[in-house]
């Protein structure tokens, strides 16, 4: 049996504890996501603690999932027409550019995409497969 592509989204890779995360799959990251994560690493230096703990969670994630997906122009045409869905969904694509990124990756795999924040995905429903942790 083949084993399903999901993509985690960042706020999976934060979560602490909670997330459920379905059998037979294969768990994608994207470089969106590790881009998030570093921001949130440069953004902590002045606490050790907090610093010390992403660092952590990003040095765990590069070791359990690898290298991340890129985007490309298989993602970046999916982008296009992701945010044509969001439009005609009379939802606006403006401040939500790197969950539309994201979804852009799943979108060009044809891979399923994780979250604990549904409501960032809707609109999409039609184009990508958006699952809750």
């Amino acid at each position: 049996m083949a084993m399903n592509e999901c993509i985690l989204d960042t706020n999976v890779l934060i979560a602490q504890s909670g997330v459920k995360l379905p059998d037979d799959t294969t768990f994608l990251v994207t470089s969106i996501s590790y881009a998030e994560l570093q921001f949130g690493l440069s953004t902590s230096l002045g606490d050790g603690r907090v610093h010390a703990e992403r660092s952590l969670r990003l040095n765990r994630a590069k070791a359990i999932y690898g290298a991340g997906l890129p985007f490309d122009d298989q993602a970046s045409t999916s982008y296009g027409y992701l945010t044509e869905l969001l439009l005609t969904h009379g939802r606006s694509p403006r401040g939500r550019i790197v969950d539309i990124m994201i979804a852009s990756i799943a979108h060009s795999r044809g891979a399923s995409l994780i979250t604990q924040n549904i409501d960032d995905f809707v609109g999409l429903e039609d184009a990508v497969h958006v699952m809750p942790s």
